[in-house]
């Protein structure tokens, strides 16, 4: 449930500062939420705090948070977070951020380069994370065109934000990287490529922030009666999902390649094949799990080259999961432990045709990767398992020995090679 802070007493906790503790800030989807939960369990004091309308837009990929400073009167909800600001350095010496671009806790202050708030939160000893959003995060446009060209097409051209430079381009994303770079301790880039600030000496790229709850997505979940998807008598269901599917495709081609998915479940029909496409898009992140439990096989992407949400979920309900995988790395040194053990089948928009139709066809081979796949989420991403990982971090970071995946690039341009 959320509740609203407004003193700086509500903010503190019992017992002052603690020997871990850490201030998530802000949603990245429920991934904090989970993750402090986990570190709860092992006793540290963490709490999730968002800045954003309980009823907004994005609150559909939430599920929850400890406290919500958010006021539709903006000067009750200045008020809200400055007297949170002030309680929270005195309790916690960690804060881990999310959202590109909201390095502070003020969001009218987002585009300053010298956040007050962040430098005093620094004066005072404290030490800042940050979990990336996305291939942008840090990194320019340029050089993920150039990552994905190796790995077949350029991953841009299907991208609605390509010609969006307020969104996506060189100058932006590297002008991020550069304050992440100058105001935080670690960054957290979940999986993706080794590229320009998300290649860093203080990057994590195994998986580590975006857990799940292997008990809120367990393969043998019971599906509400309003949610049972209809199907006929023997008939194999395929699953794929776009949150924001209208805002982000355009021309009906889009990141996650869904034209050539119903072009392909539409072609096994014709053949016939008793397959049925089921496609979702802006569902509560809460409920779409008994639309994906239900799935004979689910595609997540076909484009970008790594993992998301869906595949993530998808492998903790342990489904078989169709997603493009580029394994490439600027150098071998790159190469994720967590990339190797994958058990997810890769395909493209020019493959998916075949890589579905084999995989509907094989039961047992259906059944073998969805169990593979339960048994890496829960290693990958479960809480508990990210919680670990996090705390072995986090000590790190706070004796001042983390940073050692690579040595800090002294220019920009060596950022990038």
């Amino acid at each position: 449930m959320r509740r609203l802070v407004r003193t700086r007493a509500q903010a503190r906790g019992a017992g002052g500062p603690r020997a871990r503790s850490v201030l998530f800030l802000r949603n990245s989807y429920y991934h904090f939420h989970y993750l402090a939960e986990a570190l709860r369990r092992r006793g540290w004091d963490a709490l999730t705090v968002s800045t954003e309308d309980p009823d907004g837009p994005h609150s559909q990929y939430y599920h929850g948070e400890d406290v919500n400073l958010w006021d539709p009167d903006p000067k009750r909800f200045r008020r809200n977070v400055e007297e949170f600001y002030w309680a929270a350095l005195e309790r916690f010496a960690l804060l881990h951020l999310a959202g590109d671009g909201l390095l502070t806790f003020f969001l009218e202050d987002s585009e300053a380069e010298e956040p007050w708030d962040i430098v005093e939160w620094r004066r005072r000893g404290h030490k800042i994370a940050y979990t990336i959003s996305g291939c942008n995060s840090g990194v320019a446009q340029s050089t993920v065109a150039r990552w994905s060209a190796l790995g077949g097409s350029v991953v841009c051209d299907k991208c609605p934000w390509q010609l969006s430079p307020d969104v996506c381009s060189d100058a932006k994303n590297l002008g991020w990287g550069r304050k992440v770079d100058r105001y935080c301790d670690v960054i957290f880039t979940e999986g993706t490529p080794a590229l320009d600030y998300q290649a860093i000496h203080k990057a994590v790229r195994e998986p580590t922030t975006m857990c799940l709850n292997p008990e809120f997505w367990k393969p043998d979940l019971t599906v509400p009666a309003p949610l049972k998807i209809e199907r006929a008598e023997d008939e194999l269901l395929v699953y794929h999902s776009f949150g924001n599917y209208d805002l982000r495709t355009v021309g009906g081609r889009n990141i996650k390649g869904t034209g050539a998915v119903r072009a392909a479940v539409s072609r096994l029909q014709a053949e016939g094949m008793a397959v049925k496409l089921v496609v979702v898009t802006d569902v509560k992140s809460t409920e779409v799990r008994y639309l994906q439990v239900q799935a004979d096989v689910i595609v997540d992407q076909l484009n970008y080259g790594r993992y998301g949400a869906t595949a993530r979920e998808a492998m903790m309900l342990g489904k078989p999961t169709i997603c493009y995988i580029n394994r490439s790395e600027p150098k071998p040194a790159d190469v994720l432990r967590s990339t190797q053990e994958l058990p997810l089948v890769s395909a493209t928009e020019e493959t998916i045709y075949e890589v579905l139709r084999d995989l509907l066809l094989d039961r047992e081979g259906r059944g073998r990767l969805g169990a593979a796949g339960r048994a890496f989420a829960m290693k990958w991403h479960s809480a508990d398992a990210c919680a670990e990982r996090y705390e072995t971090i986090y000590d790190s970071v706070m004796s001042e020995q983390f940073g050692g995946q690579a040595s800090k690039p002294e220019t920009e341009e060596a950022c990038r090679s």
